[in-house]
């Protein structure tokens, strides 16, 4: 599978976000961007490195922390 595009998909979906100034983005805001799938969406976050905008704080699931900017 070429990971590639699903990481650029949703580094655009996290820049729509952050326009609307969310600091604490739950993954159904992505899926609801993107449409991938919420299992593809969660490995891409914790396992690739991604350019995250600075507005974004936290990636969430639920109560599941999937990211956090260090220092928050």
């Amino acid at each position: 599978m070429d990971k590639e595009k699903y990481i650029k998909g949703i580094e655009k979906a996290l820049q729509r976000i952050a326009v609307r100034d969310l600091k604490d983005v739950d993954i159904s805001e992505i899926w609801i961007e993107t449409a991938l799938p919420r299992d593809l969406i969660k490995e891409i976050l914790k396992e690739e490195s991604l350019n995250i905008p600075p507005g974004i704080e936290s990636i969430r699931d639920g109560r599941e922390i999937l990211w956090k900017r260090s220092g928050s």
